[in-house]
C-alpha cells in the first residue's frame, strides 16, 4: 500500500464534500501519475493556505464520474475513492505537528517549502512511515476534536485564474494555477516564537544588500517580508517596494509575488533569484515544471 499526496483548497475541499466525497480529481498532465495508484492505496488530503492534514481517502478505482464537481476547473483524471476520514479545516491537523517528524519537514530549514512535496498532487510518498504518521494524527483529530481558527481569507483564495495565451496570432482563453507560497504559522508547541533564521534567509538578505548597493528596488517573496538577518527586517530596508509594477495580469503578479528576491529598476524586473537550499536543484526544477 502506497500513500499519496491530494492537495486542495479551501474552496475545493468545500466542492468535494459538497458532492459526497467519493470522487477525487486531477488535472489531464498528471493522467500517467495516477495510473501508479493500486487499489487500497490512501490518498492524504492537504489544504494549502491553512497548512492542514483534513482527511484520508482509500482509493478504489478510476471513476466515470464527470460531473461537475469543481466549479473553477473540471478535473478530469478521476478517482472513486472511499473516505475513511473527513474534517473541516478548522479541525485538521496543523502541518506544524510533524516538524522533525517527515522527510519533507526535517526542520525549521523546510518551513513553508517543505521540500517542494506539497507543490504537486497526487505524490507518492517517499517513506511510508510518514503516510502512517499523518494517518495516526488524523484518526486522533478525528475522535478527540481541536479547534484551532484558520484564516476565512486563506480558507477562501481563489485557486485558478483565466488568462489569455497567443498561439501564432490566435488569442487562447485557458484557466492557469498559481501555487500558494505556504506562510509559516505559529508553531502549535510553542506559538508566538519567533521562526529559526536560515542559511535561505541569509542568502536573501545578502541578495537584497548587493542590489540596493547596485541602485535597484528591491522585491521580496511577500510571505518573507517579516523574516530577520543581521538585526534588519526586511520589510524595513529602505528599497524594499510595497507593491509590485501592475503592467502583468492577476495571475502572473501572483506568481511573481513569491519569487525569493528581485531587483528592479522602474517597472522593470532587472534580475530575479529563486533560492534552493533544502531541495536539490533537480527537485526543484522539475516541481516549476510539472507545475
Amino acid at each position: 500500500m502506497n500513500y499519496w499526496l491530494d492537495l486542495f483548497t479551501g474552496t475545493t475541499w468545500k466542492e468535494f464534500r459538497d458532492a459526497g466525497a467519493t470522487t477525487s480529481g486531477f488535472s489531464e498532465r498528471m493522467r500517467n501519475q495516477v495510473a501508479k495508484f493500486e487499489e487500497g492505496d490512501i490518498l492524504l488530503c492537504y489544504v494549502t493556505g491553512v497548512m492542514r492534514w483534513v482527511g484520508a481517502l482509500k482509493f478504489i478505482g478510476k471513476s466515470e464520474n464527470q460531473a461537475p464537481i469543481w466549479k473553477d476547473a473540471a478535473y478530469p483524471i478521476r478517482l472513486q475513492v472511499e473516505p475513511l476520514i473527513v474534517l473541516d479545516p478548522e479541525y485538521g491537523v496543523p502541518m506544524s505537528l510533524l516538524e522533525g517528524s517527515v522527510a519533507f519537514y526535517k526542520g525549521a530549514e523546510d518551513r513553508g517549502r517543505f521540500k517542494a512535496f506539497v507543490r504537486m498532487s497526487p505524490n507518492r510518498f517517499a517513506e511510508a512511515r510518514d503516510g502512517e504518521l499523518i494517518m495516526e494524527l488524523l484518526a486522533k483529530a478525528k475522535e478527540v476534536p481541536v479547534s484551532r481558527p484558520v484564516d476565512p481569507k486563506k480558507l477562501a483564495r481563489k485557486p485558478l485564474f483565466r488568462v489569455e495565451q497567443k498561439k501564432g496570432k490566435t488569442v487562447i482563453p485557458t484557466v492557469v494555477s498559481v501555487p500558494e507560497s505556504e506562510e509559516d504559522e505559529p508553531l502549535v508547541k510553542g506559538a508566538g516564537e519567533p521562526p529559526t533564521p536560515t542559511k535561505h534567509t541569509e542568502i536573501q538578505y545578502e541578495l537584497l544588500m548587493l542590489g540596493a548597493d547596485m541602485g535597484y528596488d528591491l522585491w521580496v517573496a511577500r510571505n518573507d517580508k517579516s523574516k530577520r538577518w543581521n538585526g534588519v527586517t526586511f520589510s524595513a530596508i529602505p528599497e524594499i517596494l510595497d507593491e509590485l509594477p501592475t503592467q502583468f495580469n492577476e495571475a502572473t503578479n501572483k506568481t511573481i509575488e513569491l519569487i525569493d528576491v528581485l531587483w528592479l529598476k522602474g517597472n522593470s524586473i532587472v534580475a530575479a533569484f529563486e533560492i534552493e537550499h533544502t531541495t536539490s536543484v533537480y527537485s526543484g526544477l522539475r516541481t516549476a515544471l510539472e507545475n
